[in-house]
């Protein structure tokens, strides 16, 4: 080759090689796509004012998207999960897995595109989580979970509440943590001063979707029913009942005083008659004379005689009228009888049919769960006994009857047929007496009618003279009898009343005993009966309209209760006894209003302080909201004299610490590659065109990513970061083909419009190739591609906004600004080339030895790398940090308050810290998905100074040394935005089964094991914090004997010792109260108690309730109690947790923890997996590998069409390798961990990479066409090529140096990305020059490649003619 033709190439850029395929043009059809290009070039300088308006748009588009872009600190990311929350109060975790979390998941299975069930039962709630298919629409999916929980809650307990359905993404977390202090005050009026002036207002700022508050003082009205009250009651109860009842016994005790005189006096007149009829009878055998005398008693006998008839009649009427009365009595109690009969036997049926159902149905169930679930049969009896059942409880239901009352109302059916069959018998007995007194009357009327017959003819007789003495003398006989059946009847008549009154004196006595047991106020004043009459009277509703003329009224009924006054004042029995007065509340429980103080602690820097938790809407800008948030917290604290605002947690810093580092990084990035081309082109003008492309880029990138939806977050600013050294790439290509063809006397317009064009097609390949490499993220799911997708659009955008400038504005500045030569070639870039032309030649001879040697690089280094560990997201460096103190279980929360307060001293005692809160609980805003926390952990929030000396880390340890004698464990993480949460932690192994003891068992075996495994620290299956457990286990067949289930006793325990539940609130112009009602005689139960506690039971022979010790039916004992049941695809599991040793890798210890549980046997039903940070790790490396893999296939079929070879693109593809070693080789020196984001990295450095080789081998195939032999014109192609490579992989080092030296915080997201692509430029680039030249020599064995051509020199000569 000429020496004018090496001249002619000095100057040329590692993309304008690939220009050259459109320098030499071989073809027509190339020729045709130059002069495409350069009409589009032309028209820009027809039309200059096109392009200066472009730009102005483009400033204004920028400023104006770049004031109304979102500032987030995630991309926006709808993670496919949801959370099903449901409350059920007073419920232990078992019985809210039961009755809650089994039918809610049975429920969600059904949902189309679930991918996993979990579900946490924990005291008080259920929460189910569901993760789904990617691409699921969670808006219809939510909408089908609504419908399938709407027929599951419709069988829910009165006391579960209704379910909560909540989409999980980044805004789920909290923004911003703060705490309020002020000063002289304490918690109470803190609380007061918080809820009333300061939430209010922090819930008014725009874009805050919730304030949630805790250390609070919660007020509330505590009702204690009294015992000793309530007996107190029961005696005043009692005399007004026995005052009533004694006023009916007078009346009874008077009838049987008047029924005595009665006979008194009927046993004197029978004296006197039989004196009468002797006297006589003496005067009729002394003179007959006295017959008128005799005639006379007749007449009286016989009116006395008429008299007892009509009393006689009289009498048998009332009998009869009493006969009636007791047939219809008999007949109404017989009917009864039939009735009550019939209601007996069917509740006594379905009570029977309702146990026998159930007890099959759990049989079943646990039959099919025994079997996994597989058996049709199995499943087939369960459905049919489950719709036996549901026919059972509609019965009832149709009956108004629950399930719960069906016991007692048999008992109530059995207790009244008993009363019925009593008061027939009763009945009969009345109608068996008025029956022979009846007859006795019938007989003594007839007697009494014969005996009037004769004495009337006697009187006859005497009046007309015609008696003897001896017949008056039979008559008076006959009198005589008549007067004894007269006194026979008046006893018949006073037995009978007497018999009424002994009746009345039993009925009142038994009256008597059935009223004061019903009136006993223990049965009456109960907790339920309480609750029910707070729900009840506490009633404001509106209950319809009424309309008058054109005026329509709102009928509301019932008053709220808004004080404690009205709570004592409130009446709950009226007995309506005289002298008694309604009872109220107060006579039977203590009611006064109590606070949580004694539970509750939360200060900041030693003062009291309530925790403000805040969350922003979704579609709101994180940065926009904690701004505004910061801006009321500065108001507030002028406008509230002696408040405090303690900022603990804020995402805005975390935005602001990463927008702060990439402009730094894009000044001084921008800045030191512009000092390269200065070096390299040693003339300010075109550096200074290059360098208006830099900030022109990246305002084109902005706009592009306002009008696509992608905000400012730690991603896209990231990606723009990793652009600012790319982006020159295609400028400097176009200014320096503009240069080459200034430099041979070509004029500046053509040069700029000809540089252009020849160069137009290369670069957008050349872009595409770097772009190309993030498309296939498409094809990635989960977190890896929600994450990522925004650093894919952020740097095509950039690089996309770079060619166009470079197409555009450059040349049209080059035009503008060039007008005279380029100085000559710097004579340290001649030395460098004259060195590399030697070394090539020696590389050519021993190339097996380079691509060995290469090779052995790569695999020690990328070893080298992997022993650093992998990891899932770097942490970020700031001023907020956490730590949580642990106390032993069971600490109480004065002892946990002493510790905390030592802690927070030390802590304080370090110059760097600013402040300090702490608080009972756990620091992690999803802490309700783990159920943890309580009195025995505190977590506390560390502020830090801007200015401070040590870096976060030297701050942990320093922690860590002064806190290690102070009781309790205290944990300390270096960040409180530690991005590991999202992805799992450490070490975790799911142990999976039925019975939960067993699974306890199982893990604490798998816990010894992981003792003995190096690395791992704080192993726990999450059982030391569980509480005790006493277990009563009911003896079926002992309580058999008393006729009670094992439900039935559980209904009895349960409602004594379960918790007491808000029933009501009272609210008033300040507070909304809470009203608890509970008995002090249940308050304090210990397990004796409990072992104590006497059960009812309905005693089967006497139909009576009577009582048995529940000791008697029942065993005891002790066991560890679960806070919270974990549930995975419906089945229970434990997770036994570790975390990593520091200085241990997260992959060689799964290893070692996998190899334990392979080895372990498990028993039959139970399974173990591995899960945690390496596995969640493993799949997001998967992800972006998968990603890699795509993207260079994408990058081949690229080069493939713009080289039309097959073979090139190959070998071009061999600097990928090369790349990746010196990537690993930059993580090894660094010590950073191989991370998804580094992983990133290496996404992004394989797409930048290949423009080396693209430049390289696409000039050799130039050289070899132009009749270069294949050694002369590889060596050539790299002594020629060497500047512009090491120019433009300069320009991309220096650009991102800023990240890794950067000290500012922030830059730690993208340090590992920029790590990688340093590492793997510096190293690729260099071994691109050797290596590739070795393999093309190699693999291409094509020896004469060359081809007509029309070169350059005579366009160039061509414009010399013009010029002379």
């Amino acid at each position: 080759m000429s020496k004018r033709h090496k001249n002619f190439t000095f100057c040329v850029s590692p993309r304008v090689a690939l220009a050259n395929q459109t320098v030499l043009y071989s073809t027509n059809s190339h020729f045709r796509k130059r002069e495409e290009l350069s009409d589009f070039i032309k028209v820009q300088f027809s039309q200059p004012f096109t392009v200066l308006v472009a730009v102005v748009i483009c400033l204004v588009l920028g400023f104006l998207s770049f004031q109304n872009m979102s500032t987030d600190f995630l991309p926006n990311m709808e993670f496919p999960y949801a959370l099903v929350m449901t409350t059920y109060p007073g419920a232990s975790p078992e019985e809210v897995e039961k009755a809650v979390s089994e039918p809610v998941e049975q429920a969600m299975e059904r949902i189309n595109n679930v991918k996993e069930l979990q579900s946490i039962s924990i005291q008080n709630m259920s929460m189910v989580v569901m993760s789904f298919n990617d691409g699921t629409d969670m808006g219809s999916t939510v909408v089908d979970m609504r419908e399938s929980l709407d027929m599951v809650t419709s069988q829910f307990d009165d006391s579960i509440g209704s379910p909560t359905i909540m989409k999980m993404n980044p805004d789920m977390m909290p923004i911003m943590v703060a705490a309020l202090d002020y000063d002289k005050l304490d918690s109470a009026e803190v609380t007061k001063k918080a809820e009333k002036e300061i939430i209010p207002e922090l819930e008014s700022v725009e874009g805050v979707a919730s304030v949630n508050e805790s250390g609070s003082i919660e007020k509330k009205i505590q009702v204690i029913i009294q015992q000793d009250k309530i007996d107190k009651m029961n005696e005043l109860v009692q005399k007004a009942i026995e005052g009533k009842l004694s006023d009916a016994q007078d009346k009874i005790d008077e009838g049987k005083k008047k029924l005595e005189n009665g006979k008194n006096k009927l046993k004197n007149g029978k004296e006197t008659a039989a004196d009468k009829m002797a006297k006589g009878e003496t005067k009729l055998s002394q003179a007959s004379d006295k017959i008128k005398d005799g005639l006379k008693v007749i007449n009286e006998n016989i009116t006395n005689i008429k008299k007892q008839q009509a009393t006689l009649k009289k009498s048998e009427k009332q009998l009869n009228t009493g006969l009636a009365s007791l047939a219809a009595n008999k007949t109404k109690l017989t009917n009864t009888i039939k009735t009550l009969t019939a209601t007996q036997t069917q509740l006594t049926t379905l009570n029977t049919t309702l146990e026998k159902l159930k007890v099959q149905e759990t049989s079943l169930k646990t039959q099919l769960e025994n079997v996994g679930g597989n058996s049709q049969e199995l499943s087939t009896s369960l459905a049919s006994v489950q719709a036996q059942l549901q026919v059972v409880r509609g019965k009832l239901k149709d009956a108004g009857i629950t399930e719960e009352m069906l016991p007692s109302k048999v008992n109530e059916v059995n207790t009244a047929l008993t009363s019925a069959n009593s008061g027939l018998k009763q009945v009969e007995t009345q109608e068996k007496t008025l029956a022979k007194n009846k007859a006795k009357i019938t007989a003594a009327k007839k007697k009494i009618n014969a005996g009037l017959k004769k004495l009337n003819a006697t009187k006859k007789k005497l009046e007309k003279g015609q008696i003897s003495t001896t017949e008056a003398t039979e008559q008076l006989n006959k009198q005589k009898i008549l007067s004894s059946i007269q006194l026979s009847v008046s006893e018949a008549q006073m037995d009978n009343g007497k018999n009424k009154l002994d009746e009345a004196d039993k009925q009142l006595k038994d009256s008597k005993k059935t009223t004061k047991s019903n009136a006993n106020l223990k049965k009456i004043i109960t907790k339920e009966m309480v609750e029910n009459v707070l729900k009840a009277q506490n009633f404001d509703m509106p209950s319809g309209y009424i309309t008058e003329g054109d005026a329509s009224y709102l009928v509301r009924v019932g008053d709220k209760i808004q004080s404690e006054k009205e709570i004592k004042n409130l009446v709950v029995c009226d007995m309506d006894l005289d002298g008694l007065d309604p009872i109220k509340l107060s006579d039977v429980a203590d009611i006064a209003v109590t606070d949580n103080s004694d539970d509750v602690y939360t200060v900041v820097n030693g003062n009291p302080a309530v925790l403000v938790t805040l969350q922003k809407q979704s579609g709101f800008s994180t940065g926009d909201v904690t701004s505004a948030l910061t801006d009321r917290f500065d108001q507030l604290q002028k406008d509230n004299q002696g408040l405090h605002v303690s900022v603990l947690m804020n995402q805005g810093v975390y935005i602001d610490l990463v927008v702060d580092a990439v402009v730094q990084n894009l000044l001084l990035g921008g800045l030191l590659a512009i000092l390269i081309l200065l070096f390299f082109l040693r003339d300010w003008r075109p550096t200074f065109i290059v360098a208006c492309s830099i900030p022109l880029s990246v305002i084109a990138a902005v706009v592009a990513m306002y009008f696509s939806g992608v905000t400012l977050n730690i991603i896209s600013l990231s990606g723009l970061a990793l652009g600012v050294g790319m982006l020159v790439d295609n400028s400097v290509v176009v200014i320096e083909n503009v240069f080459r063809l200034k430099q041979h006397g070509i004029s500046t317009k053509r040069a700029a419009i000809e540089g252009a064009s020849q160069v137009a097609g290369a670069i957008v390949a050349s872009t595409l190739t770097t772009v190309c490499v993030f498309a296939p993220i498409i094809f990635t799911e989960g977190v890896t591609k929600q994450l990522f997708v925004d650093l894919a659009l952020t740097l095509a955008y950039t690089l996309g906004a770079s060619l166009l400038v470079a197409l555009t504005l450059v040349p049209a500045m080059s035009a503008g600004l060039i007008k005279r030569k380029p100085k000559k070639e710097s004579k340290i870039i001649a030395a460098v080339q004259r060195a590399y032309g030697r070394a090539i030649q020696w590389v050519l001879r021993f190339k097996w030895l380079v691509l060995a040697g290469s090779v052995v690089l790569l695999i020690l280094f990328a070893a080298l790398a992997a022993g650093r560990g992998f990891s899932m997201m770097p942490d970020m460096e700031s001023t907020q940090m956490t730590a949580t103190l642990t106390m032993d279980n069971g600490t109480k929360l004065a002892d946990t308050k002493k510790a905390s307060n030592q802690v927070v001293e030390k802590i304080r005692e370090i110059s760097d810290v600013e402040s300090v809160g702490a608080y009972t609980g756990t620091g992690s805003s999803m802490s309700m998905l783990t159920g943890s926390g309580g009195e025995n952990t505190v977590t506390m929030y560390i502020i830090l100074k801007d200015d401070r000396q040590l870096s976060n880390e030297e701050i942990t340890k320093l922690i860590t040394e002064k806190t290690k004698n102070i009781e309790g464990k205290v944990e300390v993480n270096a960040s409180a935005m530690d991005m590991s949460a999202l992805m799992g932690d450490g070490v975790t192994i799911n142990i999976k089964g039925k019975d939960l003891d067993k699974l306890q068992t199982i893990s604490e075996d798998m816990m010894k094991k992981l003792e003995k495994v190096d690395g791992l620290d704080n192993i726990t299956n999450g059982l030391e914090d569980a509480g005790k457990e006493y277990r009563i286990t009911v003896d079926k067949a002992k309580a058999m004997r008393y006729s009670l289930t094992v439900a039935q006793v559980y209904k009895q325990i349960y409602a004594k010792v379960k918790e007491a539940s808000s029933s009501s609130t009272v609210s008033n112009d300040t507070d909304d109260l809470g009203v608890y009602v509970n008995s002090a005689e249940d308050e304090d139960l210990t397990r004796n108690d409990v072992k104590n506690l006497k059960i009812d039971y309905t005693d089967s022979m006497t139909q009576k309730t009577k009582k048995v010790s529940l000791s008697k039916i029942a065993d005891f004992s002790t066991a560890d109690s679960p806070k919270s049941i974990y549930r995975k695809g419906q089945t229970r599991y434990i997770a036994v947790k570790a975390d990593i040793k520091d200085g241990y890798v997260v992959s060689d210890v799964s290893r070692e923890v996998e190899k334990i549980v392979n080895q372990t046997k498990k028993p039959a039903g139970y399974e173990m997996e591995l899960d945690g940070e390496n596995e969640a790790t493993t799949e997001a490396m998967g992800q972006v590998l998968l990603m890699m893999v795509l993207g260079v296939l994408l990058m081949y079929l690229i080069m493939v069409a713009q080289f039309q070879s097959l073979l090139s693109p190959f070998i071009i593809l061999f600097t990928i390798p090369l790349a990746f070693t010196g990537g690993f080789l930059g993580l090894w020196i660094s010590g950073s961990d191989v991370s998804v984001i580094a992983m990133i990295g290496f996404v992004m450095l394989s797409g930048i990479i290949v423009n080396n080789g693209i430049v390289l081998v696409d000039y050799i195939n130039q050289l070899r066409r132009s009749g270069v032999e294949k050694r002369q014109a590889i060596e050539e192609a790299g002594v020629t090529r060497l500047r512009p490579i090491l120019m433009t992989a300069l320009t991309t080092v220096l650009g991102l140096i800023p990240m890794v030296a950067g000290s500012s915080m922030g830059a730690d997201m993208t340090r590992p990305m920029a790590i990688v692509t340093i590492g793997g430029l510096v190293y690729g680039t260099l071994l691109t020059l050797f290596v590739v030249p070795c393999i093309y020599d190699l693999l291409n064995r094509k020896k004469d490649m060359r081809e007509k051509t029309v070169d350059e020199e005579s366009m160039i000569e061509e414009a010399m003619d013009e010029k002379e």
